[in-house]
């Protein structure tokens, strides 16, 4: 269900599939969602979960927003189980690639699950790691505009700074930017996380709107400066 990559100092970790599918469970919307370490340090984290009650300021954790992921016309590409359309409007088919390139790997997430809006999307999502950058770069297959929103979760140790289309960060002695696609932003909205189930802290959360096109790719990366 999970798999990782590790190549030079980066450690990347992402689901590989969907392990539950049509049936009532605690299952994430994640399957886009993955975490990213550098040295060992956290970057790019998961969220948690403080509570499965519904009224907790916490509850909403399992949706794609509150992961590294993204929505497109504001749907994420499962919707949550609640019994309300035929069990073939749930039926998503996802798969992943990760191949080894002469600098560092490339991984391609590739789900059908935002084909509900538009049958030509054939959604990809490509991470690329690589000595001294990671990319994150989210592809659709058709022609027609939809808006793209894409959520970054940042670990609450890091402290950024505002720089010119970019966050510039430390991790311990290295010194890193995010760039952004266009007018990344911060969310306060988003950024409580938890580590344990019952108890929240707050972390840095960026995101972005796009429009994203068969000729129009969204791309975000970290960068080593």
């Amino acid at each position: 269900m999970w798999d990782k990559i590790i190549f030079s100092d980066w450690e990347i970790i992402y689901r590989k599939s969907n392990s539950f599918e049509n049936i009532e469970n605690h299952e994430h919307i994640d399957y886009l969602h993955f975490v990213v370490n550098y040295m060992g340090c956290p970057i790019l984290v998961d969220s948690g979960l403080a509570s499965y009650m519904s009224n907790h300021i916490h509850a909403n954790a399992r949706n794609a927003e509150y992961h590294n992921s993204l929505l497109i016309d504001d749907y994420a590409y499962m919707p949550m189980k609640k019994k309300i359309f035929p069990d073939k409007y749930y039926a998503t088919s996802n798969s992943s690639i990760k191949t080894k390139t002469q600098t560092g790997y490339k991984l391609i997430l590739k789900t059908s699950g935002f084909n509900r809006i538009d049958k030509n999307i054939d959604f990809e999502r490509h991470l690329l790691v690589e000595d001294k950058s990671f990319a994150v770069i989210d592809n659709s297959n058709s022609k027609n505009d939809h808006k793209i929103k894409n959520y970054f979760h940042f670990d609450s140790n890091l402290q950024f700074i505002k720089n010119s289309g970019s966050f510039r960060f430390s991790l311990n002695d290295t010194s890193m930017e995010f760039i952004n696609h266009s007018n990344e932003l911060s969310n306060n909205d988003l950024n409580i996380g938890s580590k344990q189930y019952g108890s929240t802290e707050l972390k840095k959360v960026l995101s972005s709107k796009n429009i994203i096109n068969d000729n129009n790719p969204v791309i975000h990366r970290i960068n080593i400066i």
